[in-house]
């Protein structure tokens, strides 16, 4: 499930985000954390192909200070149901 990532919370490697773009309303691009720091983060798109914007972007560095002021970022929790199971 997608959840808004806030300045507070912090990422690992290997997490998927969800980036939208301010400039462009509605275009999704999907990247994944390669990097941490305690100040900032580092990211590269997932797929080159499915978006205009990926195609021209590299490695990017997210600082957790502009999470929620310049850039909005959704972080991908999966989550683990506990399923009882008859024996």
């Amino acid at each position: 499930m997608w959840k808004p990532l806030s300045s507070m919370q912090r990422v690992i490697r290997g997490d998927k985000i969800r980036y939208l773009h301010p400039d462009v309303k509605k275009t999704e691009t999907l990247f994944e954390v390669v990097k941490t720091d305690e100040h900032y983060f580092e990211i590269l798109p997932v797929a080159k192909n499915t978006d205009p914007f990926q195609s021209n972007a590299t490695k990017k560095i997210i600082r957790y200070f502009d999470i929620g002021y310049n850039i909005q970022i959704e972080v991908w929790e999966e989550h683990v149901t506990n399923r009882s199971v008859d024996v």
